[in-house]
């Protein structure tokens, strides 16, 4: 929870909306004291570096990430129709209210590649691998943590085809995420068995 006063949650969630609608040069410390409506230095003052700053709004898309599962509705009797329908449900909200986080975290890919520890905080900001292997080991998972992996790995792809690839461009004969989902849990535990 931030302090009262705190401007760092401003200023991450106003670095968010930058790189969503501008991409990562758009990120810049001025143009988040100018978005923030702060005074000039503001973001320099709480984040020195570059990295500094993106490491934080890294942080505060990952706290998105978890208010968002947080917030969810339960998914009641887990299955993996419910489980399908759930997963599907978060993926939605990355086109609508979330979908600042999610463009940001493909603008920030190139920033990333060359620092192993910001790499490491952007792979894992949007999906909680903690979160998904709990999921497959009630589901009967033989191996939940491999099949946690692979199953953010497929959402990860399933994003990134939202935005830039065929389901962009709404063609036809393109499944619901719902039923992509749970094609590939089903895969997933019918192996366990």
């Amino acid at each position: 929870m931030p302090r009262p006063g705190d401007r760092r949650p401003l200023i991450c969630d106003c670095a968010i909306t930058l790189l969503a609608d501008g991409g990562a040069r758009a990120l810049t410390h001025g143009a988040v004291d100018r978005a923030a409506g702060l005074p000039k230095g503001s973001t320099s003052y709480y984040f020195r570096t570059r990295d500094a700053l993106i490491s934080a709004t890294i942080e505060r898309i990952r706290a998105h990430s978890r208010d968002a599962m947080n917030n969810a509705e339960p998914i009641g009797e887990i299955s993996v129709d419910a489980a399908a329908v759930f997963i599907a449900e978060q993926l939605a909200a990355f086109t609508g209210v979330r979908r600042p986080d999610a463009i940001a975290v493909f603008a920030l890919l190139p920033e990333v590649r060359e620092n192993d520890s910001l790499r490491t905080e952007l792979s894992s900001c949007l999906f909680s691998l903690d979160r998904a292997t709990a999921l497959l080991e009630v589901l009967g998972s033989s191996t939940p943590r491999e099949d946690a992996a692979d199953l953010i790995a497929f959402l990860s792809g399933m994003l990134f085809d939202t935005f830039f690839g065929i389901r962009s461009r709404a063609v036809g004969g393109v499944r619901p995420a719902s039923e992509s989902v749970a094609r590939l849990l089903r895969q997933m535990i019918s192996t366990a068995r």
